[in-house]
């Protein structure tokens, strides 16, 4: 795979909020670039969806309703959770409006990520060679953020005023057709857009079609293909049942496990996160198994994790990214009587 982001911009990340930056860099091509060229060295450009488990690790939240079946001899994965949910007219009373989307026909949703616990967010949006990317982050990285991109220019510089949603923003070039802006903190949040493929005037014409949307708008805002609240107890119920049969395991009602959890809108980040977990708490099996020096134990782990090549949610998955081939090495190790190095970290659980 061809890294698109340089060593330089890798060593220009703000300390503080490193972890986000390395997030939104793994995390915000549309993956329909998987196979495109890499841009040019201008500016800091983006990895694709394989690395997902990097950011999937830092947690998730909403309910599949069902339990999960887990391995019958060893303890699940602790499954992340988020804030207690409020009540319909607390949500209604407190909804701020720190995201953005756009409307203007012809551009396409190609990707949406959720960090659990309202810790910021993206969607993109493609239309034929162009781009546009709508980050809302926590005002408290403000200040790194706004210091990082300082240095796009040199020498470092504040960027040119622009108004953004009604607040004068920051706007910088990392070239003639590439630029971001950062609006000021509003609702606790910061925003940036990042527009590629178009020159300036374009991006500023983009930037007057934003509009802010709360949780609710913002799911209404989406393509029908992303899956909303309401929908994904349902669809993780789903894609636990295609594990289950793949593997020829039986999902127990009524037992007392962690629940799948996630804030996913993406389908293939949803179904990172529930693969993930699942693959997890089998491999936590294997090694749990061989310490214990139960071979039936092991064997069983062994085999679930091989029907990991057949579990619908990774095939659905195989075509926009490299995350099912993670879940399959890991396979491969356990086959070989190995527990494999970094699993949590590498899987995201």
């Amino acid at each position: 795979m061809d890294p698109k982001i340089s060593d330089d911009a890798v060593g220009r990340l703000p300390i503080a909020s490193g972890r986000a930056e390395l997030l939104e860099e793994i995390m915000s091509t549309p993956v329909t670039d998987r196979t495109t060229a890499p841009d040019t060295a201008a500016a800091p450009r983006r990895r694709t969806v394989w690395l997902v488990p990097l950011a999937a690790a830092a947690a998730v939240a909403v309910v599949a309703t069902g339990p999960l079946w887990w391995p019958s001899g060893g303890e699940p994965a602790s499954a992340p959770g988020g804030p207690a949910a409020q009540s319909g007219a607390e949500a209604a009373a407190d909804a701020p409006t720190y995201r953005a989307v756009l409307d203007t026909p012809g551009w396409r949703v190609t990707h949406v990520y959720e960090e659990s616990g309202g810790n910021g967010g993206e969607i993109s949006y493609r239309r034929g060679q162009t781009s546009l990317e709508v980050h809302w982050r926590p005002g408290s990285l403000y200040d790194d953020y706004v210091e990082d991109r300082r240095d796009i220019v040199d020498p470092p510089a504040d960027g040119e005023p622009v108004e953004v949603l009604g607040l004068t923003a920051q706007l910088w070039p990392y070239s003639a057709d590439d630029h971001t802006v950062i609006r000021p903190v509003e609702d606790g949040f910061l925003l940036e857009v990042r527009g590629s493929g178009m020159p300036r005037s374009a991006f500023e014409d983009l930037l007057g079609e934003l509009r802010l949307v709360d949780e609710a708008g913002f799911e209404q805002a989406l393509p029908d293909e992303f899956v909303t609240a309401s929908e994904r107890d349902a669809v993780v119920e789903e894609m636990l049942d295609g594990i289950a049969a793949a593997s020829g395991q039986e999902r127990t009602q009524g037992e007392e496990q962690p629940p799948i959890t996630s804030d996913q809108a993406d389908r293939y980040h949803l179904g990172a996160e529930v693969a993930g977990q699942v693959a997890c708490a089998w491999i936590e099996e294997f090694r749990a198994a061989n310490q214990a020096g139960d071979q039936q134990r092991a064997q069983e782990a062994t085999d679930v994790l091989a029907s990991s090549r057949q579990w619908p949610v990774l095939l659905d998955m195989d075509a926009r990214g490299d995350y099912p081939e993670a879940v399959w090495d890991y396979a491969d190790q356990v086959a070989r009587g190995e527990v494999p190095e970094g699993f949590r970290g590498g899987l995201g659980c």
